[in-house]
């Protein structure tokens, strides 16, 4: 069985590129942000699966805090749905 955290790569294009970018990314993190929500994840602990995966891919920390900022914010939209 797949877990959310599973489904978690599958909302980034690319290792380097931006959660939920664009929208297939976004409708994968929309499911993913539902199987969470079914488990009783809160967006705290979806938010740090999401800078876990960046960290892995994004060694400049200028550019992982400004990468975290975005997808935090993106994160913050799509959770709401």
């Amino acid at each position: 069985m797949t877990t959310w955290r599973d489904q978690i790569a599958g909302t980034f294009g690319f290792g380097t590129a931006p959660f939920a970018l664009h929208r297939s990314d976004e409708d994968l993190a929309k499911a993913a942000i539902r199987a969470a929500k079914a488990e009783g994840a809160t967006r705290e602990e979806f938010g740090r699966e999401i800078a876990l995966y960046a960290r892995k891919y994004v060694s400049s920390e200028g550019i992982l805090r400004e990468r975290l900022r975005r997808d935090s914010e993106t994160l913050d939209k799509l959770w709401k749905v």
